[in-house]
């Protein structure tokens, strides 16, 4: 019993099909640069409640990139947008 679909040429043209996929993906690779952005990894501690709000906010959040460095890096974009008395409000409140 033959099997249909597996002449030597459709071999062929298949190889020759994945060898420009595998080459366009290399070209793409090099158009890519590298960040020019320097991060330094600091560590603080949260509380259990912090933790689990900041685990809910990635929850919630539903987009791809999300972690928690992103969710802090939000806040502090949303805390810039304070006035100086809005965010010594803000502030108080998380002392006491």
């Amino acid at each position: 019993m033959a099997l249909k679909g597996l002449k030597k040429s459709e071999q062929s043209s298949n190889q020759d099909q994945i060898d420009n996929f595998i080459q366009g993906a290399s070209k793409r690779i090099k158009k890519i640069e590298p960040s020019q952005q320097n991060y330094k990894r600091y560590t603080f501690s949260l509380t259990e409640e912090v933790n689990q709000q900041i685990d809910q906010l990635l929850v919630n959040c539903r987009v791809a990139k999300a972690n928690r460095s992103i969710i802090l890096k939000a806040a502090i974009h949303q805390l810039e947008n304070l006035t100086a008395e809005e965010l010594q409000q803000a502030v108080l409140k998380q002392v006491k």
